[in-house]
């Protein structure tokens, strides 16, 4: 649904509007309202508006004003002018700022109506245009070095696609390979004169060695490459012909021509390490930790080092937990409230352990910790105490885990994670009403002057933030309940007081008698006068 914001210096003209006429027929599903142009800019600073409907004669910022802010700041929004005046050069200076139309008072509800109609359908084209295919695709050839970078982190990092999925992420990258292909990755470290760089140097010299590399693979295969979170950078090695397997030999030969090509023309010294081969993208992640915990062990300080990973490596090297670290990570969904995707995300966890590791007691070591850090980042995060959460299981926390199997480490997650969840549903609740009860007792108390603007800035909310959670809680809009309320105080006094027709409508807010007198018979189907005389 569209959002909608009407400005006049009118209140009871700009209430009118937005209370009177069936915006919701045309798909506009709020309707914000502004006295002046500056108050307007403040609203559409904090919500997003798609339509604005503006007097043009409000004294400060005028409505010519706004609109050439508004196409200045926010090109998106379409803006349609009300005028009294029918001048040549308003309405000139209105198809400069490009309003999407220019109408004259008393503008008739069918026309106003029917030039949001006009404004929404011209908002629908614009952002067709702009999420078209051939635009998405313009721009993703625009950017497809970074995009296939992107990607290759997300590999680098254990991300998993289903084989559909990566068959049409690989054609749309124009990659030329397909799941399964035979691939060797390699290591390169950046040292010695390359170190002391700038980082804008860095980085041209980092361009430059990626552009030597294709140069020098180019008659055999195809790189892919980017750099890791660790400063190394990554290169995929890939045959030319796809289903071809790899000449590892020819591989080395060139890695060494690299490492002479960059000391001999950049001046430099890089360490190189390479895996043996294997296959897309299944063992992409593996395959990079292996050889990040080679070059590390077998490389380590060295300069101007070359190092292939052998046959020969241990199978029955211990290892890590691939996922307890790949993304997304425990601690960002419990941080977020993801709290079906973390249920599976440790679903995935304790599986993994049980297949791989189910007789490790390190391993339930490092999931346990794991699990412990995740939790007291999200609870600190959420400004609570762990201790408060567990409650009397914390002080066995503080003595160190008794896990001996990984059922015991299972259960007892899902019983404090479970705890952390059942605690924050209940303060987003008592958050929730409270901020209910404040909205009440201000608009009770302000009723002559209350609007959803003026709630909003008393509660400290965002006006459209705070729409959705008084409509959520309470099943009725701000603008539907301070209607009803100006309503229902007015008939109550109507019973009970001698005070003016007038003076009542002034005390609910409302300055013109004559559009409260309507509003009222609209919803009691009598004047205020028959009601009293009742």
């Amino acid at each position: 649904m569209y959002q909608l914001l009407i400005v006049d210096d009118q209140p009871d003209l700009v209430e009118d509007l937005a209370t009177m006429l069936p915006w919701d027929r045309i798909g506009i599903g709020a309707v914000f309202q502004a006295g002046s142009g500056a108050e307007a800019l403040g609203i559409m600073k904090e919500t997003p508006i798609d339509i604005v409907i503006s007097d043009i004669r409000m004294p400060g910022i005028s409505g010519l004003d706004l609109i050439e802010t508004i196409r200045a700041r926010w090109s998106h929004v379409r803006c349609i002018l009300l005028s009294g005046y029918n001048d040549f050069e308003y309405a000139q200076r209105a198809l400069k700022s490009q309003a999407s139309d220019y109408l004259l008072k008393p503008v008739e509800d069918e026309e106003l109506l029917s030039a949001a109609q006009a404004a929404i359908a011209s908002l629908q084209t614009r952002w067709m245009e702009v999420s078209s295919h051939q635009s998405a695709v313009a721009t993703l050839k625009d950017n497809l070095p970074i995009v296939r970078s992107h990607l290759l982190g997300a590999l680098l990092k254990g991300q998993r696609h289903a084989e559909a999925e990566w068959k049409k992420k690989l054609a749309m990258l124009e990659l030329g390979l397909a799941p399964e292909s035979s691939m060797c990755m390699m290591l390169l470290r950046m040292e010695d004169y390359f170190v002391g760089q700038k980082e804008s140097d860095g980085s041209l010299f980092q361009y430059a060695i990626a552009n030597m590399a294709e140069e020098i693979f180019a008659d055999g295969f195809k790189l892919w490459h980017m750099k890791d979170d660790y400063g190394y950078c990554v290169f995929l090695i890939l045959p030319k012909v796809e289903g071809e397997g790899l000449d590892l030999p020819a591989i080395e030969q060139k890695m060494t021509h690299l490492q002479h090509c960059v000391k001999l023309y950049l001046k430099g010294t890089v360490s190189l390490a390479a895996s043996r081969e294997a296959r897309f993208p299944r063992d992409i992640a593996g395959t990079y930790e292996s050889l990040l915990s080679s070059f590390r062990q077998r490389i380590g300080g060295e300069r101007d080092f070359f190092y292939t990973l052998g046959e020969d490596q241990e199978s029955s090297e211990a290892s890590s937990l691939s996922q307890l670290y790949q993304p997304p990570l425990l601690h960002h969904l419990l941080e977020a409230g993801q709290w079906n995707a973390a249920e599976e995300k440790l679903g995935a966890i304790f599986a993994e352990l049980a297949q791989k590791w189910g007789e490790s007691h390190e391993h339930i070591l490092e999931t346990y910790y794991s699990i412990v850090s995740s939790l007291s980042y999200s609870i600190h995060k959420n400004k609570l105490w762990m201790a408060d959460i567990m409650g009397p299981d914390f002080n066995q926390l503080l003595s160190g885990p008794h896990f001996h199997t990984i059922h015991q480490l299972e259960a007892w997650t899902a019983e404090v994670v479970g705890a952390y969840r059942l605690n924050v549903s209940g303060r987003a609740q008592d958050s929730r009403s409270g901020v209910i009860q404040k909205v009440q007792e201000y608009a009770s108390s302000h009723l002559d002057s209350a609007s959803l603007s003026t709630i909003a800035e008393h509660v400290y909310l965002n006006p459209s933030y705070l729409s959705k959670v008084y409509k959520l809680e309470t099943g009725e809009g701000i603008s539907d309940y301070l209607s009803r309320l100006k309503m229902e105080k007015a008939a109550h006094m109507l019973r009970n007081s001698q005070e003016k027709i007038y003076e009542i409508a002034a005390m609910v807010g409302y300055q013109k008698t004559s559009y409260f007198i309507k509003v009222f018979k609209e919803r009691y189907g009598v004047t205020p006068q028959e009601f009293r005389d009742s």
